[in-house]
Order: C-alpha cells, then structure tokens, then sequence
C-alpha cells in the first residue's frame, strides 16, 4: 500500500507537470514571421544587396562598399521593412554611413525612404503604428523622423 500511494502521488506529479507544460505551450505567442531574409533584401534592394552583411561595387564610387542590412517589421502587420547602412565615405560622408528603409507601398513596391548619411534609432513614440525614428550624425542635434502614412517625412527639425 505504502508503494501504491507513492506512485500513486508520482502519477499526479507527471500529469500535473504535463497539464502545465501544455497549458504554457498553449498561452505562448505565436512565433514571428518566418522571412528568408536574403530574399526579402534581395527583393527590396532590386538585387543590389544579397544577405545581412556583404559588400558589392558601387559604379558612382568606383569601390567596393560593405552593407549590413536588417528586416525588421516596424508596424506590427506581418509584412517586413529593411533597414540598409552602406559603409563609404563616398556615399556616407563624415560619419561614413548611409542609411536606408525600404518600405512596400500600397501597390507592394518597395520604396527607399532616406538615402542620405546617418545613423538610426527607433523610438517609442508611434504614428499612423510606425514608430518616429531619430537619425544620429556627428552634430548635437537628432532629427525625428515620422510616418505620414506613405512614408518617413522630416516631423522635429534641427533649430537654426
């Protein structure tokens, strides 16, 4: 009887442990999109960008520029961006970086929305559900930029 008892207790241990363990599985978020993200950079950069680190020629400087890119899905909706930093002197000035965000329009085209040298950080603040993002330099002074529900449009200038 002592044996049964125990055992008895050790069945209701498991079972109690698997009930949680399915219930926790069942609470869980769903995973994130799962993005071949070498395509989606392929695909935003028109070929021009092929991974999350590389380099290629660039004509205009006639050198070869390291990138790094990330996708990222700003919105919360499912559908990736890419951020890109070119690493040049030649396209990036002083602090030798530009930046880009690829962002799909209405119609599904990719469309870059800077270009222009700059670092980036993402800030809590959100509009139209992107969050504002402030562009980093070598100056004091921090840009924000805001979604206008078409693109990144200039929201907090730098004061003259």
């Amino acid at each position: 009887m002592y044996r049964n008892r125990h055992a008895h207790a050790r069945l209701r241990a498991a079972a109690l442990v698997l009930a949680c363990a399915s219930a926790a599985a069942s609470a869980a978020p769903p995973p994130g999109p799962a993005w071949n993200e070498a395509a989606v950079i392929r695909q935003a950069t028109g070929g021009r960008l092929t991974g999350t680190r590389g380099e290629y020629y660039d004509d205009s400087c006639e050198e070869r520029i390291g990138y790094t890119a990330q996708v990222v899905d700003l919105n919360g909706d499912g559908r990736p961006e890419v951020f890109t930093e070119l690493e040049s002197e030649c396209l990036g000035g002083r602090i030798g970086v530009s930046l880009d965000l690829y962002v799909r329009d209405a119609r599904g085209r990719w469309q870059a929305q800077f270009g222009f040298p700059a670092g980036y950080n993402i800030l809590p603040s959100k509009h139209l559900g992107y969050p504002d993002l402030e562009m980093t330099g070598p100056g004091m002074c921090a840009p924000v930029w805001r979604w206008n529900g078409k693109r990144y449009a200039l929201h907090k200038p730098c004061p003259r």
